[in-house]
């Protein structure tokens, strides 16, 4: 029967909570869609490696039209470089050093997309001279790397601060950087980094981050710290008569910020498989929940999210210029 498959590592230990989330948010989106709508069937993989790529198979003997698979960077690879992508796929993160085949997309919720995003705020601000706080992580080093880039190729000067990310340290971070030269700074750190290292920032210095570094849903007397700090978020956190997040339902239990993020990142990759299948020339853009999307010549669905800030601890989206 057609269908398309939604292959997740929902029985793998380490995964099988997020994963569930996006599954959650992808069938509350074919819930909306309504009885015309094709049917999703649910594959549980035990990880998102050998055996997301034999279910992958499985599911084309029967009969899925189109997969969406590959929640982790080395899930999506391993459909990159095997024989499955026969049929439309959608992969749910950036693949490593690996050509996509012809008929694979791919979305993702990697933070760099929002550290180039957040340059681009930045320079629109009018700051010329960044310095950028980073822990030794791969992922806060990948976050700093691709806000640097942007930043040198639109504004200039970036110096980097490393905090090695124990929060006894975070006063030194007021020494690192009273010695640079710099008109703004950039946190590509996470949550309990930011909020350590936040007091020991001048308030003169204009403060931005990606959503790595903020929980929108936290209470507000722990986002105080946090007041006027910028960044880029999903209209689903910050953005709440946004049509379509009006549209879709909330989680039905309670959810990390993180695993929300992926919920929401589950109704976008819905309506994008019905727009994959449609195959028009020209129609695979969508406002999404997670973003404004479009797709790219190498078939890379970006997300253009909204820039936020917080005020009284509260995250609210911020006017831009229409």
């Amino acid at each position: 029967m057609p269908h398309v498959a939604l292959i997740l590592p929902l029985s793998s230990p380490i995964l099988g909570r997020v994963a569930d989330a996006l599954r959650q948010g992808f069938l509350a989106a074919g819930k909306v869609a309504g009885s015309g709508a094709l049917p999703v069937r649910v594959y549980a993989a035990v990880d998102d490696g050998p055996a997301a790529v034999e279910l992958c198979r499985k599911a084309q003997e029967e009969g899925a039209v189109l997969v969406v698979a590959g929640l982790t960077r080395d899930g999506a690879t391993g459909l990159a470089r095997s024989d499955c992508p026969r049929q439309p796929t959608l992969v749910l993160n950036q693949t490593q050093d690996a050509p996509m085949p012809a008929k694979m997309y791919s979305i993702s919720l990697g933070a760099e997309q929002e550290a180039r995003q957040a340059a681009l705020m930045a320079t629109s601000d009018g700051w010329r001279a960044a310095i950028v706080i980073a822990s030794p992580s791969a992922l806060s080093r990948r976050v700093a790397e691709a806000f640097e880039r942007e930043w040198t190729r639109a504004a200039g000067e970036a110096r980097r601060v490393v905090f090695a990310g124990r929060l006894e340290e975070a006063p030194a971070v007021k020494e690192m950087i009273a010695s640079l030269r710099g008109d703004m700074v950039f946190l590509a750190l996470d949550q309990a980094t930011t909020l350590a290292v936040r007091p020991y920032i001048s308030g003169t210095l204009p403060i931005y981050t990606t959503s790595l570094g903020v929980d929108p849903r936290a209470d507000n007397t722990v986002n105080v710290d946090l007041e006027g700090v910028r960044y880029v978020d999903m209209p689903w956190f910050v953005q709440p008569d946004h049509p379509a997040v009006m549209v879709y339902p909330a989680p039905g239990s309670p959810m990390s910020v993180e695993q929300e993020r992926l919920y929401a990142l589950g109704i976008d990759a819905y309506r994008l498989s019905g727009l994959l299948l449609q195959a028009r020339p020209g129609a695979l853009a969508l406002d999404g929940v997670t973003g404004r999307i479009g797709v790219d010549a190498e078939r890379h669905f970006t997300r253009t999210l909204v820039p936020a800030a917080f005020d009284a601890g509260r995250a609210v989206a911020l006017q831009t210029a229409p």
